[in-house]
């Protein structure tokens, strides 16, 4: 999924206690006091590149399954999801709304979905725009498309995983057919 950019930035995308956890788990000492920047150098000296690829994966997948749930969970209700009605399998535009304690949270979506060479997705919040990942709003998104049949999990290019593919499989298609 991730694996085409730098270790350093995906090292970076990770949380002080995850990078701490794992100077644990592979018996390196001396990160308890530093700072997330002197963390990422210290353990990008201390453990192996393949080692931290295979973390970093991992943690990748995990976000990716965990967030894809929260999605599945929030595409059902049609008060999060608002679709451009030009929208369809290549381009989608969508408006995210959550309703949150302290107000609303809206992030605008786009997915262009041409090829495997030309798929482009964004997102305004924080996990896509500084993290670069796939964010929950996207993921709600791409639900909602798939639920409401604007396309088919064979016409998404853009990114998944097994684990992900398996939860849309799961619950948003038998949902569907269980309603009909």
């Amino acid at each position: 999924m991730s694996s085409n950019l730098p270790l350093d930035f995906r090292l970076s995308r990770l949380t002080v206690e995850s990078l701490r956890n794992l100077c644990d788990a592979q018996g390196v000492s001396g990160d308890s006091n530093l700072l997330k920047k002197e963390l990422i150098g210290f353990v990008q000296e201390s453990i192996g590149q393949s080692v931290l690829e295979d973390f970093c994966s991992t943690q990748e997948e995990i976000y990716f399954a965990e967030n894809m749930a929260k999605a599945i969970k929030w595409a059902t209700s049609s008060k999060i999801v608002d679709f451009d009605p030009e929208s369809d399998y290549t381009l989608v535009n969508a408006i995210f709304t959550m309703r949150r304690s302290d107000g609303y949270e809206v992030y605008h979506i786009r997915f262009v979905n041409q090829t495997t060479e030309d798929i482009a997705t964004s997102c305004e919040c924080v996990d896509f725009r500084e993290k670069g990942y796939f964010c929950p709003h996207q993921m709600t998104v791409l639900v909602r498309c798939l639920a409401d049949g604007l396309f088919s999990l064979d016409q998404w290019a853009g990114p998944m995983t097994p684990e992900a593919e398996d939860l849309i499989l799961a619950n948003v298609f038998r949902r569907k057919r269980s309603r009909s």
